[in-house]
């Protein structure tokens, strides 16, 4: 851009012998530039997802779980939201790790979505044992007992689906995260709204993931500088 303004700089101020008409066209080069890149902005997709009940935690007659400390509430149910094209092609992001947390004798967060390729640790925030671990195919995995403040290993995402976690020693505790290979892609807060900035026009499919874990299904088109709204209902 900058080599391109300083060649027409040059060009016309030797044409014209003036360094005035030389600048004014120049900031109108600029200028018209600056429109065509505007135009061609990304869009935003903006909308409510009709939330549902998660299903109950799976856990043995008569369980109660021995804690020294009191088993705090799970985090509000939500609704990972995700754009899928007809071409199945995506950027890829790097390095992105989540941080899920055990605390409160839950995961936080318990539902979550990641890029293939991404990674997730389990830091421990409890006083006592925890054991992370998962038998889905997407990701199967067993961290061991670890107290806290030790490290957690690092797991890796590399294929897309579903993955369902549980603690081996509080039957309780779940969380869901979906592995996604689409860049597009957010959760939303506890009413069900969402955004999703800075996606390309096009077509997409938009895919809602519920607590339940169904799965709602959805067109839509989105146009360069234009906000998409979207209301996902069961």
């Amino acid at each position: 851009m900058v080599h391109i303004e300083t060649v027409w700089h040059r060009r016309l101020y030797r044409d014209n012998g003036s360094s005035m008409n030389s600048l004014g066209l120049s900031l109108s080069f600029l200028a018209l530039l600056a429109c065509i890149t505007s135009a061609h902005a990304d869009g935003t997709v903006q909308g409510s997802v009709s939330l549902d009940k998660p299903k109950p935690p799976a856990v043995g007659p008569g369980y109660k779980p021995e804690t020294q400390n009191p088993v705090q509430n799970e985090e509000a149910p939500r609704a990972i939201v995700y754009l899928e094209n007809a071409s199945g092609k995506y950027p890829k992001k790097s390095g992105e790790v989540l941080s899920i947390r055990q605390q409160g004798y839950q995961f936080r967060p318990s539902f979550a979505v990641i890029q293939t390729g991404g990674a997730a640790e389990f830091p421990n925030r409890d006083d006592e044992f925890h054991n992370v671990f998962s038998y889905s195919r997407v990701r199967r995995f067993d961290l061991g007992r670890f107290r806290k403040d030790e490290p957690s290993p690092r797991i890796d995402f590399d294929k897309p689906g579903l993955v369902k976690i549980y603690c081996e020693i509080h039957q309780h505790m779940r969380c869901l995260v979906l592995v996604v290979d689409t860049p597009w892609y957010t959760t939303t807060d506890a009413e069900g709204a969402f955004t999703l900035p800075k996606v390309p026009s096009g077509d997409y499919t938009l895919k809602a993931l519920l607590p339940s874990e169904k799965t709602l299904v959805q067109k839509i088109t989105v146009r360069d500088g234009a906000v998409t709204k979207v209301a996902v209902t069961r």
